[in-house]
């Protein structure tokens, strides 16, 4: 990414509850906490990924950032809170492509239809300027003007989802949030998929969340990474040095799980084996699975840069004793 370029994203201590009744006559509600505090920043000119398991909290921030969902804290998308007054000028600097192409596409419109939508809902151009500019976002995302009288069920999976991609990029917007954009498709064409983002990326002026389970394929296409368990970011940094030199326990944990990568057997020499106790109520999030837990981590650590890294490189780790969890050389 080079040198760091203006925020566009500005997310300050963000958490997110629900309330959710028992199954009993006599239970009671309970507050269930999905983002425990989050902070993060993305840059105009980065892709930024945000990775973990299921139900850890990664696509409700999205949400967040979206307007979709209620929140405490603050979040700015160029210097703009998303509030009603403003939801349609906030939708414009914002836009998103989600996991399934089918369920976000309109069976009964055609794709121009559904790609000159956006334009519509903000009042922009002409009809004959509209579906020029569909054109040439077909091109854009590999589809030629062909594709545009056709339906959704005449495309493939991956094709389908070339579409959504264009119509999120055709109103320009800041930010692109992509939630689990390539989960849904085959490997080979999730793969194409990716390699589209980091083409359109690098001929577009847009940054970009990109959101997954998967480390392996958060770390072929982000510049940074963040960690997210339990709704709190564990570890952030740039992909290198959080891929290469991971610190916190449960992003070793991640790696283990990715079989084709070295850092599994290392890892499995190591003696690296998840546990399970207790949680520890206000301690670190991941005390009661974590293999080298001790009773600092009864306290919550706080998520702090790690000293010694390379000049310009970020990492940040919430660990008590992040050096306890590497391997000796």
């Amino acid at each position: 990414m080079g040198k760091k370029s203006e925020e566009i994203v500005e997310i300050s201590h963000v958490t997110n509850r629900y309330r959710n009744s028992g199954s009993g006559f006599f239970s009671k509600n309970k507050t269930t906490r999905v983002l425990n505090d989050v902070s993060l920043t993305i840059h105009r000119d980065e892709i930024f990924g945000l990775v973990g398991e299921s139900g850890c909290g990664k696509s409700t921030l999205g949400k967040a950032i979206l307007g979709l969902i209620p929140f405490e804290g603050e979040i700015k998308v160029s210097g703009m809170e998303y509030s009603r007054q403003n939801r349609r000028e906030f939708s414009a600097s914002v836009q998103a492509v989600f996991q399934d192409p089918l369920s976000a596409l309109n069976p009964r419109r055609t794709i121009a239809a559904t790609m000159e939508e956006p334009l519509l809902a903000h009042g922009m151009g002409t009809k004959e300027s509209r579906r020029k500019k569909a054109i040439e976002m077909l091109e854009l995302v590999g589809l030629d003007a062909s594709y545009a009288d056709r339906l959704p069920r005449e495309l493939s999976g991956g094709q389908r989802q070339r579409v959504c991609i264009g119509a999120a990029l055709m109103i320009d917007p800041e930010l692109v949030i992509a939630d689990e954009a390539t989960s849904a498709l085959d490997v080979s064409v999730g793969a194409q998929i990716l390699n589209l983002f980091q083409e359109i990326h690098d001929k577009k002026d847009f940054a970009m969340l990109f959101i997954s389970h998967n480390l392996n394929v958060v770390y072929y296409l982000c510049d940074r990474i963040a960690v997210m368990y339990r709704g709190s970011i564990v570890e952030q940094g740039d992909a290198e040095s959080l891929y290469n030199d991971p610190l916190h326990p449960y992003t070793r944990m991640l790696l283990s799980a990715i079989p084709e990568i070295e850092q599994a057997d290392e890892l499995a020499e190591y003696g690296f084996k998840e546990t399970r106790r207790e949680p520890a109520e206000g301690g670190c999030d991941f005390y009661h699975r974590c293999p080298y837990a001790a009773e600092a981590c009864r306290k919550r650590p706080e998520l702090e840069s790690v000293t010694g890294q390379e000049e310009g490189r970020e990492h940040l780790v919430r660990c008590w004793n992040p050096v306890r969890t590497m391997p000796s050389d």
